[in-house]
């Protein structure tokens, strides 16, 4: 006699999937040297957002064939095809985008765990977006007398928390810089519907900014964020004095151990309420920091073709000298704007100069600085 093995719900072969796919904590190139990149997830954020994508798309699959239980190796490209579409049609662009990039990544795990599965999702038409269309994430940037409001009445409660809002406005660094990196180990493991072992989390102080990080001569800071990139950034030097301060007050580890996250972010909260502006959180700083920064790179591009120092450009914003000499001959408002844009991108640490749209609208002039 053949017994056919019990077929667990989609529900659970993505749970599943998503269980054996966590390497928080991990070294990327050492998973990548073994081979595993593809199907493994390091970032706590990225496994979240991927695994509630996954989880609605086996939602949805499982409605759509009244069933709830089948394999996943059973299904087809026309049936992810078909959601992708529909998503399209519902969602913004880069909402697909997500759902395209975690379901490539479910494909992954599939493949390493369960068996072969060929969903051509690579040949999926993803919806295209113009760059000044991506929508801007958390409200604007504070403007410049919302910014000392802010950092004032935050810095009278917590001196150092007012500190570290000013040095995000001075440098465009992310949380994690202050803070430092939230790493989860482990995997929660449920018998008989009770939690029996718990995630742990504990912070990596690594990429925190420490004092010898901070140039004081060179007015610069080097950051490491966000999948271990280092980045060396200009300050704004009307904060040197707090740079010096800080280094002074801090010679060794990092320079705001000890702050809360979670307090800090309530302290911002109430103090925004009781100056009566709409609260933006840190990001909102990051964002004050970007907006004048590409001011500041505009007014330099324009003031170097005004010269007509090709060579300045080239040096300054890492383009060919054939691009540098026609920018000089021919300085279009938009060629000037996307050379400003790709370097503040890097000065942000993204590279890309689709993201900066997120923190200088197209519509900012300037409006949000002195």
């Amino acid at each position: 006699m053949v017994f056919l093995a019990k077929v667990k719900t989609i529900f659970r072969q993505v749970d599943q999937l998503f269980s054996m796919s966590r390497k928080f904590g991990q070294s990327k190139e050492k998973i990548k040297n073994q081979g595993n990149m593809a199907g493994s997830i390091t970032s706590a954020k990225t496994y979240d957002d991927y695994r509630a994508a996954c989880m609605r798309w086996a939602e949805d699959l499982a409605e759509r064939r009244s069933n709830k239980k089948f394999q996943i190796c059973s299904v087809k490209p026309e049936e992810v095809k078909n959601f992708l579409e529909r998503v399209a049609l519902t969602h913004r662009p880069e909402t697909v985008h997500q759902y395209c990039a975690a379901l490539q990544k479910l494909e992954n795990m599939t493949n390493e765990r369960f068996g072969k599965v060929r969903w051509k999702i690579d040949e999926f038409e993803k919806p295209r977006r113009k760059r000044e269309d991506i929508t801007v994430q958390r409200g604007p940037a504070y403007t410049y007398q919302e910014a000392n409001q802010l950092i004032k009445k935050v810095a009278r409660l917590d001196k150092r928390a007012g500190d570290a809002l000013e040095f995000i406005r001075a440098t465009g660094c992310r949380a994690e810089s202050i803070f430092g990196r939230i790493v989860r180990t482990g995997g929660k493991v449920v018998v008989n519907g009770v939690i029996v072992n718990k995630t742990k989390a504990s912070r990596d102080f690594e990429k925190a900014i420490i004092a010898d990080r901070i140039d004081l001569v060179k007015g610069t800071v080097t950051l490491c964020e966000k999948g271990g990139k280092w980045r060396t950034v200009e300050y704004d030097r009307r904060y040197q004095g707090l740079m010096e301060r800080l280094v002074q007050e801090n010679p060794a580890g990092p320079v705001f151990a000890g702050l809360n996250q979670p307090t800090m972010y309530k302290r911002i909260k109430n103090a925004s309420h009781e100056v009566g502006i709409e609260g933006r959180g840190l990001h909102g700083m990051r964002k004050t920091f970007a907006v004048q920064r590409h001011r500041e790179y505009i007014q330099m591009i324009n003031d170097l073709i005004d010269e007509k120092d090709w060579r300045s450009l080239v040096k300054e914003f890492s383009i060919t000298k054939q691009k540098a000499q026609a920018i000089c001959r021919n300085p279009r408002e938009q060629s000037v704007d996307n050379l400003a844009r790709l370097k503040l991108s890097k000065d942000l640490g993204h590279n890309r100069i689709e993201v900066t749209y997120r923190y200088v609208p197209k519509s900012v002039k300037g409006r949000f600085l002195m």
